[in-house]
């Protein structure tokens, strides 16, 4: 086994509203994380794939697994409160001879074997790669309140989004339970300081991720639309 995917399905982050996780709402036909399964389960370039859901929610997980013919499940973790400590349980189901793993967000569901491909491709050579989006317009720095301080050049600015992926010598150092101040933002925000070692992956803004419930409609308008 050479590359396995983490899909985190849990937590304040993958929660469309309070005790709402995204995960389990439906974007078409299908449940937002079979969107995403499915993509993985095509994927030649992946092996297999764990996902991190709350405790009430394993059954109802292995349930859309079944149903969509998820061959490549290798297992169902319970999620913790934030995110690293999710990624270290499920760090911890991973198979020692996994050399490469891929960390995605259930709630973005319009992932694509394109972009999962470059990704991969791109961890493999640097340590770290995460799909990415360009900002399209002038972003502005306010570090308190309406206050803008700082005009960043829009050419400069990328929004981070997931699949993020890293080799595992890479991730394990980032997860170790010695690093206890670390607090992630993202999944490859303790390598910012280093940028030779994370490399952006185009994915486009149509990889976003479902957070309010305006969200939630503006993807089954794109799943209905064939637009994605």
């Amino acid at each position: 086994m050479n590359t396995l995917a983490i899909v985190i399905a849990c937590g304040k982050e993958e929660e469309i509203a309070r005790g709402t996780e995204t995960a389990f709402l439906t974007v078409g036909n299908l449940p937002v994380l079979a969107h995403s399964l499915r993509t993985l389960q095509r994927a030649q370039s992946v092996d297999g794939f764990i996902v991190a859901c709350a405790k009430d929610r394993i059954d109802s997980t292995m349930q859309v697994a079944k149903r969509f013919g998820c061959t490549k499940l290798r297992g169902i973790v319970t999620g913790g409160s934030t995110r690293i400590s999710t990624l270290r349980a499920a760090l911890a189901k991973l198979p020692e001879e996994v050399p490469i793993v891929i960390v995605h967000e259930a709630s973005r569901p319009f992932l694509t074997e394109g972009v999962l491909q470059e990704t991969i491709k791109a961890a493999k050579r640097y340590g770290c790669a995460i799909a990415a989006h360009r900002v399209p317009d002038a972003a502005k720095v306010a570090p308190s309140g309406l206050k803008a301080m700082e005009t960043l050049d829009r050419n400069t600015v990328w929004v981070a989004q997931s699949p993020q992926v890293f080799r595992i010598e890479v991730l394990e150092k980032m997860l170790n339970p010695k690093n206890q101040k670390v607090k992630l933002i993202d999944d490859a925000s303790e390598f910012i300081g280093k940028p030779s070692e994370v490399h952006l992956v185009e994915a486009g803004s149509k990889n976003m991720k479902i957070r309010t419930a305006d969200d939630l409609a503006i993807a089954t308008a794109l799943f209905s639309a064939n637009l994605v």
